[in-house]
């Protein structure tokens, strides 16, 4: 079909093109709201089903009740503030208590009954030789006193000084097993210098979904304000959130304001540089408009099977502000085109025939390379570079469709006025002003090709040393530097480390399922051995299993704590001060001696070990270290690497699930996937570049200016340091899409007319205007407290500017140079004009 039939077409059925249109949009905007309003923030989200991290993810969620908290930390503004602050965590804690069970598992303001039951229950908890030895020390002292009581002795007490008890001997051992216990001033959770104060909420659910987080810190938010906090306590006292479940929320609340925020700056900005650049507000709705349907229909084609995509990760959060962004370029230059020849003085269908029939080769070569390179990260398995890459890949060729299929028609339906020739004479200035800007950039690139070259060989040479002197990884290994900018200043990132400080600990744990209590055992054993050497990274700070709560020994245990108590005497009682008195007497009390049940247990000592079933002995909790070095990827990769090993010496049944897991596989998923996908955008661009022209030479030189292009860019990274994550990864594959998508049109001009000042005058403009409706796209991600996603747009404009500077400047000044008599590229045959024509 040529250009003419083509046109002909959709302006004779063009309220039926409309109409179609409009209600394939309405279906679809109905798909993406849905799409966009199941955001999933969790960063397992970014990682395969078939993960290991993940599955051990499912396995928990199905065999254990929640391990997630949510932690209230009242900065107190001053120690003499501390009783305020933990009276209002008692009158907060006691209106958590009263939540419904399958959302709050358990919450508590301090170790009171944690500590009753190790103080009571000590003997139980200990091994039966310990207490044999103990009651042998007691009793040696026994008789120690009657001897020197009654004169058998025949040395004085310094000849022969009291037996000593191995207290200190057996603290010693415990606290190395089981970890020191911390103290708190009354044991409530108030920290040493007394300016934190913490309440701890554990969730009753496990499950993904959001909404159970977001329903639980709401309410606690209102209780909060309910309580007249900080006004009825202390009025200078201030608090936040900690926790994995504050992260969550955190993050997916930060999305959708960095959501909010970008969508508006990209329009605003985008309907500017339209309106300014065409010198008409009709224009934005006619360029627009398609590029809208188009990224609606994206996202309701891939929602269908066998894609099925419907919900969104951080990374394809933004899509649609890029999609709209990198969608428009193909309507620019169709519109341009369609302004040059209606300023000639074509009828408004001449116009668009021609407009049509001499870009639509081009943007579709450009918009086939774009979506070349995001379908290079199909070939991952991480899905924050797979879904990123059916939605990219898709959107690129709907939207160039819808643009070819809806311009003509707004233009002939409301844009009948658009662009008149005496128009020329109402925006003459205007329009002088663009010509010669363009027109001169022509004139020096043409004229000055040898400093312009000059200049790029040495921007090429420097990114060249950047890039072979860069030492070090350039793989971010830190996801702290990756969570969002304001967290630090005010959010979890702030609160969570005052937690950790204040407890001491960490409260979610690494834990390793398996499905017997043997097993559990020997992973308990094998993770033991691990911090004994100090592998895993050495962030292994303690384990806990059943056996520290539950022993099997117990009922031995007990039966030599009763024959300690038969030898402890009066006197002995009587001889240590009351705080000792008190505790001697309750670990020696009727309750302490009567047998050990797992009711008796605390719910925290158990949190973790007691699945669905109602069993405590077939999990091992790993507690890390904190402050240890749990963001560094080489302590994750041992750490994850030892535990699972350790999963696997116990039985082919258990897994290892953890945080640090997950991150750590998403570090090893990009370093394997992340090079993968570069190379096969390189070469699918590189493809596509070749098969664009009919000419070798124009196809070698849209290569050449794509390599320096992407070469300026890392170049930039090497020496700004940036480095690449999870989310700025993809703008890789992305930069070599627009690379080729500026050098493609130019040199589509080119071979058209065979006029180098004319082809960089006339599609100059409209090329600049593309890199910066896609400059826009991206710089909405730099506003983002997200700063994965800052560094997303950062690199990704990096990228823009260069592969600009290089299809404009360089390429240009590469092709006068050749062709002005230093080289044998030739220019553009008769033929090759003819066939790029409509």
């Amino acid at each position: 079909m040529t250009s003419r039939r083509f046109v002909g077409f959709l302006l004779r059925h063009a309220r039926a093109v409309l109409l179609c249109a409009a209600v394939f949009a309405m279906f679809a905007s109905v798909r993406a709201v849905l799409t966009y309003a199941n955001l999933r923030s969790d960063l397992e989200e970014l990682l395969p089903a078939n993960a290991p991290s993940v599955r051990a993810l499912k396995e928990a969620r199905r065999r254990l009740p929640g391990l997630r908290h949510l932690g209230v930390v009242v900065d107190t503004g001053g120690r003499e503030n501390a009783a305020a602050a933990l009276r209002f965590l008692s009158d907060l804690e006691a209106r958590v208590g009263a939540y419904p069970k399958d959302l709050v598992a358990n919450v508590r303001t301090g170790v009171g009954a944690e500590r009753r039951f190790v103080e009571t229950r000590a003997l139980a908890l200990m091994e039966p030789a310990d207490v044999a030895k103990l009651r042998a020390a007691v009793e040696a002292r026994h008789r120690w006193e009657v001897a020197h009581r009654t004169g058998l002795s025949l040395l004085d007490e310094k000849e022969d000084p009291a037996p000593e008890l191995p207290l200190a001997e057996l603290t010693a051992k415990y606290a190395a097993r089981h970890g020191k216990l911390p103290k708190f001033p009354q044991d409530r959770f108030l920290s040493d210098d007394g300016l934190s104060a913490v309440l701890v909420i554990q969730a009753a659910s496990h499950t993904t979904a959001l909404t159970g987080d977001e329903e639980l810190l709401s309410r606690v938010e209102r209780d909060v304000k309910a309580l007249g906090f900080p006004e009825r306590y202390a009025p200078n006292m201030r608090l936040g959130f900690a926790g994995d479940i504050a992260t969550r929320v955190e993050e997916a609340r930060g999305i959708v304001v960095d959501l909010g925020v970008s969508g508006a700056v990209v329009a605003t900005l985008v309907l500017c540089a339209i309106a300014w650049f065409f010198r008409s507000v009709r224009a934005v709705p006619i360029l627009v408009g398609p590029v809208v349907f188009g990224a609606l229909y994206s996202f309701g084609l891939v929602a269908l099977p066998p894609l099925s995509i419907r919900h969104l990760n951080s990374n394809t959060a933004f899509l649609s502000s890029i999609i709209v962004g990198n969608g428009l370029n193909g309507g620019i230059i169709l519109l341009a085109r369609y302004r040059e020849q209606r300023l000639a003085g074509d009828g408004l269908e001449n116009a668009l025939v021609t407009a049509v029939g001499e870009t639509y080769r081009a943007t579709f070569g450009a918009s086939a390379a774009a979506a070349a390179a995001y379908a290079t990260l199909l070939i991952t398995d991480f899905r924050g570079f797979n879904q990123f890459g059916w939605i990219g890949a898709i959107g690129m060729l709907v939207c160039w469709t819808s643009t070819y299929a809806l311009v003509p028609v707004l233009v002939h339906s409301f844009g009948q006025r658009l662009f008149l020739p005496r128009d020329v004479a109402a925006g003459a200035p205007a329009l002088a002003a663009e010509a010669g800007m363009s027109h001169g950039l022509a004139h020096f690139v043409v004229s000055q090709a040898r400093l312009v070259l000059g200049v790029v060989l040495a921007l090429f040479v420097l990114a060249t040393l950047g890039i072979v002197s860069r030492r070090g990884t350039w793989l971010e290994t830190d996801f702290s530097r990756l969570r969002r900018a304001d967290s630090f200043e005010h959010g979890e990132r702030y609160w969570g480390p005052r937690m950790d400080a204040t407890l001491h600990t960490y409260l979610t744990p690494a834990v390793i399922l398996t499905d017997s209590p043997e097993a559990a055992r020997r992973a308990a054993a094998a993770v033991r051995e691990l911090a004994h050497q100090g592998r895993a990274g050495g962030l292994i700070a303690s384990v806990r299993t059943s056996e520290d709560v539950l022993p099997a020994y117990r009922a031995e245990s007990l039966a030599e704590a009763k024959k300690l108590a038969a030898a402890v005497t009066p006197a002995m009682l009587a001889a240590l001060s009351p705080s000792d008195r008190a505790r001697v007497e309750r670990l020696l009390s009727p309750a302490a001696l009567a047998p050990l049940e797992a009711s008796e247990i605390p719910a925290t000592l158990v949190a973790g070990l007691r699945d669905t079933t109602g069993a405590v002995d077939r999990n091992v909790l790993v507690f890390p270290k904190v402050g240890s070095g749990t963001w560094n990827a080489g302590r994750m990769a041992a750490f994850t690497h030892d535990l699972r090993q350790a999963a696997a010496e116990a039985g082919p049944r258990a897994v290892a699930v953890g945080g640090l897991l997950l991150s750590s596989d998403i570090i090893a998923a990009m370093r394997r996937d992340g090079p993968l996908s570069t190379v096969a955008a390189m070469i699918a661009v590189l493809g596509v570049a070749l098969l664009a022209f009919r000419s070798v030479g124009l196809s070698l030189a849209a290569i050449g200016s794509l390599v320096v292009g992407i070469t300026l860019m890392l170049g930039f990274a090497a020496w700004s340091g940036q480095r690449l994550n999870f989310s700025n990864l993809i703008a890789l594959p992305i930069t070599f899409g627009v690379a080729a998508d500026y050098s493609i049109n130019v040199l589509k001009r080119y071979q058209a007319h065979g006029e180098l000042a004319r082809a960089i005058g006339k599609t100059g403009g409209a090329v600049a205007l593309c890199s910066a409706t896609t400059v826009i796209g991206f710089a909405s991600l730099i506003i983002a407290q997200n700063r994965a996603l800052r560094s997303f747009g950062e690199l990704a404009i990096t990228g823009e500017f260069a592969c600009l500077a290089t299809a404009v400047l360089a390429l240009p000044a590469y092709l006068a140079w050749r062709t002005s008599g230093h080289g044998t590229f030739a220019k553009p045959t008769t033929r090759e004009q003819q066939e790029s024509g409509a």
